[in-house]
């Protein structure tokens, strides 16, 4: 009778879970005034961005573009998309995939081309602007080809739970991954650094109060991390949240976590040589994998390596309001040598 009751209860509770899709839009998360963790001066700081539905994204994403395609695009039920805040392990996780995908070895294919960037196929580019670039992050790809083809599809995205073009499919799945704020918040200086250093002009401090502010590329840390965390606990069926850092801890769990989510055939093999192709140092040797090495794509990854860039002001400072953002929400994060919160 107990072990009768106890399956019920589980079913009622499968049966209450609200489909992530149909999720109320979660409210953005206001500052505190005292948010001062920068002298209040003004300083002419070049941050250029696009506005994409109240969010601020990279700035080739245009708004217009991004709702025709999470307004046309038809899901399939056997669809996976991997969702994550930029520098939080995006390339790894596809990786990850495309080596599942192939019996745990590269074969002939790219990251970008086994789970091509969805919105990035959307972005406008300069006339004279190098082949190569357009190609990147969708190689072989446009949006007619990823909606006609015939083969399962895994597809990138960096999209807050509203403006993934999740179409109608039930079936629908996404593995989402977060990376404590502060490694996130150094890697991204980075990024945009060695890219593009023309669309962000100011230093290393300049960069927090922005990030923290949301007014770098996916918007505020929190309310993006946060609202997929919500959505993966009322539909675990149908979101896998995985953190970085344990995924860092035990690589080859997680590799078996994604397989048996994606629905992917794996044996131990399989899953030995997907870990060993999926490691940093191996991505960083693998021309199918270190895309940009002149840009430094790949770059450090890890945990804790924030220490090195903040202050013990901006630390304590970006902690409060990580403390105040995240309060109540049930989520900890890894903040590397031991530290949790």
């Amino acid at each position: 009778m107990e072990g009768a009751s106890k399956m019920s209860s589980q079913m009622d509770q499968q049966q209450q879970r609200t489909p992530f899709r149909e999720l109320p839009r979660r409210p953005k998360m206001p500052l505190p005034p005292r948010w001062l963790m920068l002298d209040d001066t003004s300083r002419n700081i070049v941050n250029i961005h696009s506005m994409v539905n109240g969010v601020c994204q990279l700035y080739r994403q245009e708004e217009n573009a991004t709702n025709e395609l999470i307004r046309t695009f038809e899901t399939r039920d056997d669809d996976v998309f991997v969702c994550t805040f930029s520098k939080s392990g995006t390339t790894w996780v596809q990786q990850i995939i495309t080596l599942l995908l192939n019996g745990g070895v590269q074969g002939e294919k790219s990251y970008s081309e086994a789970v091509p960037w969805m919105e990035w196929l959307t972005f406008k580019f300069g006339e004279h602007e190098d082949p190569a670039i357009r190609d990147a992050e969708a190689k072989g790809w446009t949006l007619a080809t990823i909606k006609s083809t015939p083969d399962r599809r895994f597809m990138k995205t960096h999209a807050n739970l509203k403006n993934l073009p999740a179409g109608s499919a039930k079936g629908l799945k996404v593995i989402y991954v977060a990376r404590n704020p502060k490694d996130v918040c150094v890697s991204l200086y980075h990024h945009v650094k060695n890219k593009r250093p023309d669309t962000f002009s100011g230093e290393f401090s300049d960069h927090i109060r922005s990030f923290v502010e949301g007014s770098q590329m996916n918007g505020p840390w929190f309310d993006h991390v946060l609202e997929w965390w919500e959505a993966a606990n009322a539909d675990p069926e149908h979101i896998l949240f995985l953190h970085y850092e344990a995924m860092l801890a035990e690589p080859q769990e997680h590799i078996r976590k994604i397989a048996e989510f994606a629905g992917i055939n794996y044996t131990p093999d399989i899953l030995a040589k997907a870990d060993a192709a999926s490691s940093l140092s191996a991505m960083k040797r693998n021309p199918k994998t270190n895309l940009y090495p002149s840009k430094k794509h790949l770059r450090k990854g890890g945990a804790g390596g924030w220490r090195d860039s903040f202050t013990v002001r901006e630390s304590e400072a970006f902690d409060e309001i990580y403390r105040e953002q995240m309060e109540g929400s049930g989520l900890r994060m890894d903040f590397g040598e031991g530290l949790v919160m």
